[in-house]
């Protein structure tokens, strides 16, 4: 999908869509939690909620889902929730004027809002979640200015991405087994041990 080709600042989100909240991540994973994020959480509910809104655009049975969407859709909201954090830390706000403006130069580039949402349907993001992936687009091309001011396209969208990484580390983030395993360094779900990838047990 060609959308925001404006200084390459599309890298930022590619970047950080490598893979869109309450209480410890340093403890056990909680009964109904998806990811733990610090003192925040996403639950099993507002996954699975995603992972169908996702389907139902892709005219898909609401029982359709497999490991790789699920993981994708998951990676996606922790990123997501990262970044917000990293931009309210750092007093980056986002108006719904600029959200609007931002799908208004889809639709141009498109040539109307019902391929806009087909193209995003091809890249597993419902028409609900469109917003929040705009936002985050957003997010990162304001804070990629704010944390690299003189720096181009390419290292301001690192400083980003270097940034929400320390902060997921920081935060100590983990994704429930049943779905996989959260890898910081990429900021993506990755495969969740089974039988034939965890390490054999130790002889008694």
């Amino acid at each position: 999908m060609t959308m925001n080709r404006r200084s390459g600042r599309t890298l930022v989100v590619t970047a950080l869509l490598a893979g869109g909240l309450l209480v410890t991540g340093c403890g056990t994973q909680q009964a109904g939690s998806a990811a733990i994020l610090g003192d925040s959480r996403i639950t099993e509910q507002q996954l699975n909620t995603q992972v169908r809104e996702v389907l139902l655009a892709q005219r898909k049975p609401a029982d359709a889902a497999d490991q790789v969407l699920t993981s994708k859709t998951l990676g996606r909201m922790i990123t997501t929730e990262l970044a917000n954090t990293l931009a309210e830390q750092n007093g980056v706000v986002v108006t719904q004027g600029e959200i609007d403006e931002q799908l208004v130069q889809y639709d141009a580039q498109l040539g109307d809002r019902a391929a806009v949402l087909q193209a995003f349907a091809e890249q597993d993001i419902a028409p609900s979640q469109i917003e929040s992936v705009v936002r985050l687009n957003l997010q990162a091309q304001a804070l990629g200015i704010k944390l690299d001011p003189q720096g181009s396209a390419e290292s301001q969208g690192q400083a980003v991405f270097d940034a929400v990484n320390a902060l997921s580390d920081d935060l100590e983030v983990t994704a429930s087994p049943r779905f996989g395993t959260w890898d910081s360094t990429s900021l993506s779900i990755g495969p969740a041990l089974d039988d034939l990838s965890a390490p054999p047990a130790l002889a008694q």
